[in-house]
């Protein structure tokens, strides 16, 4: 099955439209691994091992930012040991790695055979602006879901995502445009839309295949709207998420143990999207 027809399936089957983001931060982490006499790596893998098996039956998939994983010397060969982990004690919940590749020939092709090949990740969010020399490499990778920067929920993404065409459409409807008309015929392409800036989403799913998935960016600590999720659903009441890592990784504790926190705060946003969803 392809990736995108998993995270489809899981929100249908799980009942969630929930992704767990996988940003391990030892500064926040719980002082019951942080005090552990093993070395910063074993510590990651450790924490984020028992997070996936806390979250697992809440999401419809994983979203790992490499960039934490890059400041530990070792971090590749965490990355890697996690999503064999994921891979098999859950078979079938994708994981994506979040590192915005986005480069030419051969830079690419290293970037997709580390990713793909040596990490054996489900996905991959890229950064497009260098165009089909980005793109088409990915459209042939029909199995992977490929997570395209459209219009991104950072304040200042507008100076660039907003800039006025000659046609009149701002630069992310063009990209848009491009991710649904010109490098979906694998039907593998997932576009990242701004919860954050009051797009019209009713407008966007219209153009937007039935079976292609969105992902919400913003909801969370950048203050995104959740009102906005239930607009972007599909024909099956599916067919969007939303990821949150700090959210669900780092939340207060209380009197319960670090991994009830993490589980309770993952059923709690899952449960808040699909009030959302049922209001549709």
């Amino acid at each position: 099955m392809k990736t995108n027809e998993q995270i489809l399936e899981r929100m249908k089957t799980h009942n969630t439209l929930l992704c767990c983001g996988l940003d391990p931060d030892l500064k926040k982490m719980p002082p019951e691994i942080i005090g552990k006499n093993i070395s910063d790596e074993e510590k990651v893998l450790m924490f984020l091992q028992e997070v996936v098996d806390m979250t697992v039956s809440h999401v419809c998939a994983f979203k790992a930012q490499k960039a934490f994983f890059d400041a530990l010397s070792g971090g590749h060969d965490v990355l890697k040991k996690l999503i064999d982990y994921i891979h098999t004690s859950n078979p079938g919940i994708p994981v994506i790695v979040d590192c915005k590749i986005g480069d030419i020939e051969n830079t690419m092709e290293a970037y997709t055979q580390n990713l793909f090949g040596s990490l054996r990740a489900d996905g991959v969010v890229v950064n497009p602006y260098m165009g089909d020399d980005v793109m088409l490499p990915l459209v042939e990778l029909a199995d992977k879901s490929i997570v395209v920067l459209v219009k991104t929920s950072n304040p200042s993404g507008g100076i660039v995502q907003d800039v006025i065409l000659q046609d009149g459409q701002p630069l992310w409807r063009h990209m848009l445009n491009l991710v649904v008309n010109r490098w979906n015929r694998s039907e593998n392409m997932i576009p990242v839309l701004s919860s954050t800036v009051g797009l019209n989403m009713e407008e966007l799913r219209a153009i937007i295949p039935d079976k292609m998935p969105i992902l919400l960016a913003g909801i969370g600590a950048q203050g995104g709207s959740y009102t906005d999720l239930r607009k972007l659903l599909n024909s099956e009441g599916v067919g969007v998420f939303v990821n949150s890592s700090r959210g669900i990784l780092y939340p207060q504790q209380g009197q319960q143990s670090w991994q009830s926190a993490v589980e309770k705060a993952a059923v709690e946003l899952k449960e808040a999207l699909n009030e959302e969803r049922r209001l549709k």
